[in-house]
């Protein structure tokens, strides 16, 4: 069996290394943005376990995100690079439109119930701080992860440089 090209290792690494980086910085900024508005969700604080999982199914999503972005510029160090208006925009509306189907269905669906604090966007019954809270912190977890990457870890293309 012959070996992947070089290049094709090193992009692997590095498309594995920014997934790596975002994951990380999502998990503890979603485990913190649910440890904060869980009141609002259960009147109270829930077992840690709970806020484990529900910080675990946020960096799934944001997987998920990071995956499309990757596909849309059809390379593994996007990440390193300034975001576009469109990067910024796929951010947004991913996040919003994410964060809504899973509000409304849960609620359908009686998986979950908001308190008598939690806001609700106008004319539904979906709570606005969920719904801030991926369209916030998607975008805020992969600057902090391309600040991270390019400051602490260097590009691709150092790494290429260094091979």
């Amino acid at each position: 069996m012959s070996q992947p090209p070089k290049r094709a290792m090193a992009s692997a690494a590095v498309f594995l290394r920014n997934l790596a980086v975002f994951s990380a910085v999502s998990f503890v900024a979603q485990f913190v943005w649910e440890a904060i508005q869980s009141p609002i969700f259960y009147g109270g604080s829930p077992p840690v376990c709970i806020l484990l999982c529900a910080a675990g199914g946020d960096v799934m999503m944001g997987a998920g995100l990071y995956l499309l972005l990757t596909a849309a510029h059809g390379e593994a160090d996007w990440m390193t690079r300034p975001y576009t208006r469109a990067d910024w925009g796929i951010m947004v509306l991913y996040g919003a439109l994410l964060s809504f189907y899973i509000e409304t269905r849960a609620l359908w669906l009686n998986r979950w119930h908001y308190d008598a604090a939690m806001p609700l966007i106008p004319g539904t019954p979906v709570g606005l701080i969920p719904v801030l809270q991926l369209v916030l912190l998607f975008p805020a977890g992969l600057g902090i992860s391309r600040w991270m990457i390019n400051r602490l870890i260097g590009s691709a293309h150092e790494m290429d440089s260094q091979s």
